[in-house]
């Protein structure tokens, strides 16, 4: 509801690191895991305890590999799936740009999508990949636990992309289905055993790479006491830099690798000069060093220097990246400094994470000045940043910390932020957690102060604001509209954010009231609001709201000029956000009562993968059905029953109770379509609606779904519900009800004529002005024939010139004339082949299977079923034999 920035990425942490000097070259490991790579494994795993060198392995892999490769440097932040997807798709756009052009706003808007969709987005879009497979290296990966993210990386591996490659580094081994993946050779792995040091090697790393003098005794009780454990090793080697005596120091190491790790690191520090210790104890506390900000730190003049000289001794320290300007301690050797600095100097702990704070703060760096923040227990900064940028950072991937954050804050200083509460409150509105909100309103009305003042005003507008989207989202639509009015009677006129989120919840209220007028008028206010103040979400949603209710009440032009202007408008700009879907799905819908089933096809399978990768359920539910629809038509009626089932999943996981009619109606009709009135009634038994209640604009769907079954079994209540349907239909104004309700009823009264007649007039009536046609084909043979009885047009008006325009009364009998068979009925022909169905049908032609004509148009499979199926009908064939020679003989060959 309020316009997330683009996220802010450590653009370091996509770079490759750069290998330490003088690093040992392990031939046999890297002829192992490009063995992997050349079988097609899909996961390569680099497991073991710190300080095994796996990083440094990984390094000097990728940089010889024959593929594109993408690196990510993971940290504890990376456990949550907003970040995770926002730098997992960064990371692979290093390898692919254009890889992820859906997901990049999907993700900037803040919400991440179920890792199903996300997986097949990736998934579609690696496949086009035309540089061969990319080698993804998550270095860390053992922070990451979150389900959400496992799941993800689970449905890329699981999927067996031809286009990615995955590898782990890892301290410990990832919860993924390592077993069924190495029951099918499908995992390469290394391991501690593996990366432990030989004598050789310990020697190529001692005498060759630091310039030691080590007898070949001394290199093997070194070998042995460390178990060829590279950190052990390499301390050792610091260690004895600079000795008299080599030997007598290797003899007295001894105990386990923590007391080794311990001992060597004491030494290593008291070989070091005064400044130079001192140096890297106070600057363990930081994740990432650079020059400047360790001399904000420290207070030196000279830190950058001194980093590079540090590095060149290889002192555990990694350069970042190509330029040699940030820096990190091996976590191993940072763990052990922190633990030296606090026993040493803890007193020093708190300053020297302020001063770190301080810098991030002045250098755009919020969530690691907070970080600091925190540490050094000044909260009333951690309070005045996240004020500053709570919602930037919930944007970029930092809910989770957000929401640690706001808990390690001591209740006081939470209480006194109105800006921060109404920032979480929003933050869990937006994300569906309606629970969450109530206490966060009460804690921001408790800290409203009461006053005149610009500031204490603009608070309580969008105090008000807040609460009324959240009465609107748990259906308490008369107290969201009281709410609503006041926020806009008190709210300054150049606050018009806080005027679109008001306007928005005004009119979602209205609009489940059924009150056309007023609902319209707060939503065009929402949309100009939100749009004035750059706040795109709050502006495609009111505009969806729009969309589909001007549907519901038969205002189809109104429907598709909203949506297609916004959609325009939004995605010519590079501005539009994920829920752009529930636009895409309210479109289709009109294309679909248009017949133009191209335009709707594309509308609706876009409006399905954009509302999917948003996490929408309503509108990915909606625009489900409308596709299903769309394919009964078709003839398809497993894709038809594909799509039902998908809805009906994403019901059972949360939506809003608006939408379950829509889905039972779509499972009534298809259920009917294939014969089976059993199923339908049962469908409909378990919406809970009696089909003698009374009828309105919520149980409408419902009740024509009982009407249609009623008639199937020729039920004495048809032709009340059909009379009560539609006096309801017409007193509320919802003509698309209204105009289905009278071609039941025709049906049902066809005997006499007259009376049929005079339904199918008003409903002609009532659709021509909007373009409603499909209405009118998908009832079949039996309106088709009472259609003829008004006075249809020749046969030959089957085939309408694109330069003619006929009536509504002409295109939909020449579409439905008699001579059609019932299994035609759906696809019948009123207008030449498309473009692209021309383009199918000479591949088709040719030869090729309806998987090679997917992959030579770039589409799904589905697709192309749905396109032979609409050749099919307009040339009146079944079978490819019968197409192909059916287009020879019209020339369309």
């Amino acid at each position: 509801m309020i316009t997330p920035p683009q996220p802010h990425l450590v653009v370091a942490r996509l770079r490759r690191p750069i290998a330490p000097a003088r690093a040992v070259a392990r031939p046999g490991l890297i002829a192992r895991l490009n063995e992997g790579l050349a079988a097609g494994r899909l996961l390569t795993l680099i497991a073991a305890p710190a300080g095994y060198g796996k990083t440094t392995l990984a390094v000097q892999w990728a940089a010889q590999v024959n593929h594109p490769v993408a690196w990510l440097s993971l940290d504890e932040a990376d456990d949550d799936p907003l970040r995770f997807c926002t730098y997992f798709v960064a990371a692979l756009q290093t390898a692919a740009p254009s890889l992820g052009a859906e997901l990049t706003p999907v993700l900037a808007a803040g919400q991440p999508p179920p890792p199903a969709a996300l997986a097949a987005a990736l998934l579609n879009d690696l496949a086009a990949v035309e540089a061969g497979p990319i080698l993804c290296i998550l270095d860390d990966f053992h922070v990451i636990q979150d389900p959400f993210i496992l799941a993800l990386l689970e449905n890329l591996l699981m999927h067996q992309p031809t286009g990615l490659r995955l590898a782990l580094v890892t301290r410990e081994d990832p919860a993924l289905p390592l077993a069924r993946l190495r029951a099918r050779n499908q995992l390469t792995e290394v391991r501690a055993a593996d990366l432990r040091f030989s004598q050789a090697e310990a020697a190529a790393l001692l005498r060759d790479g630091m310039g030691l003098s080590l007898t070949d005794p001394d290199l093997a009780h070194l070998a042995e006491r460390t178990e060829g454990w590279v950190a052990g090793l390499h301390l050792a080697g610091l260690s004895l830099q600079g000795r008299s005596d080599p030997s007598t120091f290797v003899q007295t190491l001894s105990g386990s690798h923590r007391f080794i790790l311990s001992y060597l690191t004491e030494e290593v520090l008291a070989r070091q000069p005064g400044d130079v210790q001192e140096f890297l104890l106070q600057t363990s506390i930081l994740d990432r060093l650079t020059g400047d900000l360790c001399d904000a730190v420290t207070g030196r003049r000279n830190s950058a220097a001194l980093l590079e000289r540090l590095f060149t001794a290889n002192l555990f320290l990694i350069s970042e990246d190509d330029e040699a300007r940030w820096y990190r301690y091996h976590r191993l050797f940072a763990g052990l400094l922190q633990s030296q600095l606090r026993r040493r100097s803890p007193e020093q702990m708190a300053e020297l994470h302020r001063r770190a704070g301080l810098w991030h703060a002045a250098h755009n760096s919020p969530a690691t000045a907070i970080d600091h923040a925190l540490a050094a227990g000044d909260y009333h900064r951690v309070v005045e940043w996240l004020e500053r940028s709570a919602w930037a950072l919930l944007n970029q991937g930092y809910a989770r910390k957000l929401e640690a954050w706001w808990h390690a804050l001591p209740p006081e200083h939470r209480s006194r932020s109105l800006r921060l509460t109404l920032d979480f409150g929003w933050m869990r509105l937006l994300r569906g957690a309606l629970e969450q909100v109530e206490p966060l309103l009460e804690q921001a009305e408790a800290s409203l102060t009461v006053g005149d003042s610009d500031e204490q005003v603009a608070g309580r507008a969008e105090w008000l604001a807040l609460r009324a989207n959240w009465l609107q989202a748990g259906g308490r639509h008369a107290e969201a509209i009281e709410a609503a009015h006041q926020a806009l009677e008190i709210v300054p006129s150049k606050d018009l954010r806080v005027i679109g989120l008001a306007s928005l919840a005004l009119g979602g209220a209205y609009r489940q009231l059924a009150n056309f007028e007023r609902s319209e008028t707060a939503l065009r206010r929402a949309i100009q609001a939100s749009r004035n103040a750059g706040d795109r979400v709050t502006e495609t949603l009111a505009t969806a709201h729009l969309a589909l209710m001007a549907t519901q009440y038969g205002r189809l032009r109104l429907a598709a000029s909203v949506a297609a202007e916004a959609i325009q408008r939004l995605t010519e700009a590079h501005t539009a956000p994920p829920i752009l879907g529930a636009l895409h799905g309210a479109l289709g819908r009109v294309y679909y009562e248009w017949n133009d089933l191209q335009a709707a096809q594309d509308h609706l399978e876009r409006g399905v993968r954009l509302s999917a990768l948003a996490g929408h359920n309503a509108s990915t539910i909606y625009t489900l059905c409308a596709l299903a629809r769309l394919f009964q038509a078709a003839g398809a009626l497993e894709e038809a029953s594909r799509c039902l089932d998908e809805a009906a999943a994403l019901l059972a996981q949360g939506a809003p109770g608006w939408v379950r009619p829509e889905l039972i109606a779509r499972q009534v009709g298809l259920a009917l379509a294939q014969g089976d009135a059993a199923t339908a009634e049962m469908r409909l038994r378990a919406g809970g609606l009696d089909p003698d209640a009374p009828v309105n604009d919520h149980t409408e769907a419902l009740h024509l779904a009982w009407l249609r079954l009623f008639l199937v079994r020729g039920d004495a209540r048809t032709a009340d519900l059909a009379q009560r349907i539609i006096a309801a239909a017409e007193a509320g104004g919802r003509q698309a009800a209204l105009i289905q309700a009278l071609l039941l009823a025709a049906q049902l009264e066809a005997d006499p004529p007259s009376r049929a007649a005079a339904h199918l007039r008003r409903a002609l009536a009532l659709a021509e002005p909007e373009g409603f046609v499909r209405v009118f084909l998908d009832e079949g043979p039996t309106l088709a024939a009472l259609l003829q009885q008004l006075g249809p047009p020749s046969w030959l008006a089957h085939v309408i010139p694109a330069a003619r325009h006929p009536s509504l009364q002409e295109k939909a009998m020449a579409s439905l004339a008699p001579e059609r068979t019932e299994a035609q009925w759906g696809d019948a022909l009123f207008e030449p082949l498309s473009a692209r169905e021309t383009e199918v049908l000479r591949l088709l032609a040719e030869g090729l299977t309806y998987a090679e004509i997917a992959e030579r148009l770039v589409v799904s499979l589905n697709t192309v079923r749905f396109h032979v199926k609409e050749i099919y009908g307009k040339l009146g064939v079944n079978r490819r034999t019968q197409a192909v020679r059916q287009a020879q003989e019209l020339g369309l060959l």
